[in-house]
């Protein structure tokens, strides 16, 4: 079994808030935190101009994907929210 340091995404919980996914833009941005490697959805919170993100990755499509800008304040409780299986 693999040593995993990274958070797992939990099953969503029931009426969980549904994201709005984008399609991902290509500008720099930096990567604050992420979710293990090991499963074929990995998720990351960025931040980008003073904004933050949650960008989505399908490893075997190569399929990437994020949710609108929003204040870092809205980011970190969104990420949180991932996190925990309220949000999907």
């Amino acid at each position: 079994m693999k040593n995993c340091l990274s958070p797992h995404v939990p099953k969503p919980r029931p009426n969980c808030t549904r994201l709005d996914w984008l399609p991902a833009r290509d500008d720099r941005h930096r990567t604050l935190a992420w979710t293990c490697d090991c499963a074929d959805v990995v998720y990351e919170l960025c931040a980008a101009g003073g904004q933050t993100f949650l960008r989505r990755t399908h490893q075997t499509t190569g399929t990437t994907s994020e949710t609108r800008r929003m204040n870092t304040r809205e980011g970190h409780a969104t990420w949180q929210a991932l996190l925990k299986g309220h949000a999907r």
